[in-house]
């Protein structure tokens, strides 16, 4: 093999369904700048996102909960391994178009099915389909890695049901917390949920990104806060959006994450955020673009904050996620 041969085989991007972890079907991405593995049979759910230039992971897993698949409409926070799923149609337990829907939706303990696996024109690709249980709902992910620091994320869904589905999709991407570490997220206006303990509750439950000033204190929700005192527990419902933008910076580990994607498509984000063990003793960060708020589905619908998906129609869309420092 020539030299330029050689150097265009360790730089092209490679995908391999040769692997496996904790026994579980694994699927690998690679190329020089980042490595993703996905599980299939446990909700196509990205298990490991690294940035191969800092060696750093970026994605958070639970220790404490096994990497297994659950039954059907399990509780999701018991479930909670970490990485990265996706939600659909709903996050609370809801009844949507007749039917009751499972905690935090159905695509995230359901098997994924592998359709394509290919390599070509300096693109690797990874095709997953499922269709759902209760909603009768058609829905494929496709990855695309090429030779940069993006994964770019397909997504693709239809109603194949006889009812129009009320719905909300997110991305559901737990990522490491360092005590450096810098929240973006390209927010104006955002909602501090009733849940946890957060680290100040602003008047009216609500404040503009990024700052709250409260007694006189300024407090950064671009920072991790000082737990000194407790740990904190927040879950922030961005309302409207600057650009479609969030992620993170570690400074110290020269490493970072930021998700990008169309705000007319995704118009909001939520994180949720547990701080110096804040919610069952867990430190993660939780980066969550969604095509709506609040919680219920229901009550976004009647706002007009939610969306429908008529019977018989489809929906597209795509969200990157690129790895290293920013800046």
């Amino acid at each position: 093999m020539s030299a330029d041969a050689l150097a265009s085989s360790a730089t092209n991007p490679r995908v391999s369904t040769e692997w496996s972890l904790a026994g579980q079907p694994a699927v690998v991405l690679e190329n020089r700048h980042l490595r993703a593995v996905l599980l299939p049979g446990l909700g196509g759910k990205i298990i490991s996102l690294v940035d191969k230039a800092a060696d750093n992971e970026l994605l958070w897993r639970n220790d404490r909960v096994p990497v297994r698949p659950v039954p059907f409409g399990a509780g999701y926070d018991d479930a909670f391994l970490g990485g990265w799923d996706e939600l659909f149609p709903n996050d609370e337990p809801e009844v949507l178009a007749g039917e009751a829907m499972p905690d935090h939706g159905e695509l995230w303990s359901v098997p994924w099915e592998v359709r394509r696996v290919a390599t070509a024109a300096g693109e690797a690709v990874l095709e997953l389909h499922v269709r759902t249980p209760i909603s009768a709902t058609s829905v494929t992910k496709r990855l695309v890695l090429g030779r940069g620091p993006e994964l770019r994320t397909d997504y693709r869904v239809t109603n194949t049901g006889r009812r129009d589905l009320p719905f909300l999709w997110k991305s559901h991407v737990a990522v490491r917390v360092h005590p450096d570490t810098l929240i973006d997220v390209a927010a104006g206006a955002v909602d501090v949920h009733a849940f946890g303990e957060p680290r100040v509750r602003p008047e009216g439950g609500r404040f503009t990104w990024p700052d709250v000033v409260l007694d006189g204190v300024e407090h950064d929700f671009r920072r991790v806060p000082d737990t000194v005192g407790g740990g904190v527990s927040e879950f922030l419902l961005a309302t409207a959006l600057t650009e479609g933008r969030c992620g993170v910076q570690h400074p110290t580990a020269g490493s970072g994450l930021t998700l990008t994607w169309d705000p007319a498509e995704l118009p909001s984000c939520w994180t949720f955020a547990s701080y110096g063990g804040g919610w069952r003793g867990l430190d993660v960060l939780v980066l969550e673009p969604c095509t709506g708020h609040p919680l219920s589905v229901l009550d976004g619908v009647a706002a007009g904050t939610h969306q429908v998906l008529p019977a018989g129609t489809t929906r597209t869309w795509s969200l990157a996620a690129r790895v290293g420092r920013v800046g």
